[in-house]
């Protein structure tokens, strides 16, 4: 029961990520803003690049022409005002107007300035939230009601997903839009977020999507220092294919990479990021053609840096003044989503193994979720 509840505490830790903040939260003063690029030079370590990316044994089977668009799709959250210095996270539910089961294989994003970042969800829930209201991230996640379907921090966003690819939509389709907000200007602004979905025919459909979500809690940088994690590993299921990838810290983070491997040892090849090096506050989806093509054993290798330009001790947590260290993928054909952790020392030295994954632990998931639904007890 010892080794269950620490599992179990580094889970729900894990999952009050990008929470929901105190209103009157200011950001230290010596953060970067993050609608503005950093200019400070980091030391950070060389990137450990490893091979290309290759594909060899994966036939180009996502690389045709997409399918005609059948109907778009839109919603969104908001408005709310936030006044200089304040921090919020806000969600909505809403059902969209589709009487039949529907197939989205694009989703466009909007957000307004301050955004810290937008999750969009396929949600379970009956009830809907017209007005945004305070919310915690990911609870409803791990008790398998909602889905996330793409997790933005840029003004404008794009994922494409491969032909014949696509989300399917049940009837009246409930979504759920969890805004991560932080005004660091000097006068008010709207929070604002718009979603669309765009859609294509069931005959047209030749595999569903889903997401891969992993990390690590087990970091802390002192003020002042650089840090890099250990390289982490985190497997694949066999024979999945990955189109998609991004990563995430918060505004000390200076790098996320990503390689496709074997394990923590091997360099394998490097994914992520290509061309355009990694900036926390701009970090686009990286979309692959053809898609990965994970064999048995391989999985995905990262690790991620920081500098800690402020004057208090960094750590995982859900505020812009903590950090975080997470990838998420898109994968199909799917087999549910999945969220893994490296628990690292966080475990305090019980053996809970290299990676601890919920859904894959039914029996772990369903004691995380009455521990959130009963606010921290049993």
């Amino acid at each position: 029961m010892r080794k269950r509840t620490t599992v179990l505490f580094l889970i729900v830790v894990l999952t009050m990520g990008c929470n929901a903040t105190d209103e009157n939260s200011s950001p230290s003063n010596d953060a970067p803003s993050p609608d503005v690029p950093s200019t400070t030079d980091s030391a950070t370590p060389p990137i450990d690049e490893g091979r290309p990316p290759q594909d060899e044994g994966s036939p180009p089977e996502d690389t045709g022409p997409p399918p005609p668009i059948k109907e778009t799709y839109n919603t969104f959250v908001g408005d709310w005002t936030m006044t200089p210095g304040q921090e919020v996270t806000k969600c909505v539910r809403k059902r969209l107007d589709n009487v039949d089961p529907i197939w989205v294989t694009e989703i466009l994003t909007s957000l307004n300035k301050g955004s810290h970042h937008v999750i969009v969800y396929r949600s379970d829930q009956d009830t809907e939230i017209l007005e945004p209201e305070d919310c915690d991230p990911f609870v409803e996640t791990l008790g398998g009601e909602t889905i996330p379907l793409i997790i933005t921090q840029v003004s404008e966003e794009t994922l494409t997903l491969p032909p014949g690819v696509a989300f399917k939509f049940a009837p009246h389709q409930m979504i759920r839009i969890e805004a991560h907000y932080l005004n660091y200007y000097a006068e008010d602004i709207s929070a604002h977020a718009d979603v669309t979905f765009k859609t294509i025919a069931e005959e047209d459909v030749e595999h569903e999507a889903d997401m891969l979500f992993y990390g690590t809690p087990d970091f802390s940088i002192a003020p002042g220092e650089e840090y890099t994690t250990p390289w982490h590993f985190i497997d694949v299921w066999e024979d999945t294919k990955i189109f998609a990838v991004t990563g995430h810290t918060h505004q000390y983070g200076t790098n996320v990479e990503i390689s496709k491997s074997t394990s923590a040892d091997d360099a394998g090849d490097f994914i992520y990021p290509q061309g355009t090096p990694f900036k926390w506050n701009e970090s686009p989806i990286e979309q692959y053609s053809p898609s990965l093509h994970f064999a048995e054993g391989e999985g995905l290798r990262y690790r991620c840096t920081w500098k800690n330009t402020g004057n208090k001790n960094l750590s995982f947590g859900e505020s812009a003044n903590q950090e975080m260290c997470f990838l998420w993928a898109y994968y199909y054909p799917s087999k549910g989503y999945r969220m893994c952790v490296n628990p690292g020392g966080i475990a305090g030295g019980f053996d809970v193994g290299d990676q601890v994954c919920c859904p894959d632990d039914a029996f772990l998931c369903n004691l995380i979720k009455g521990f959130l639904s009963g606010g921290g007890g049993f």
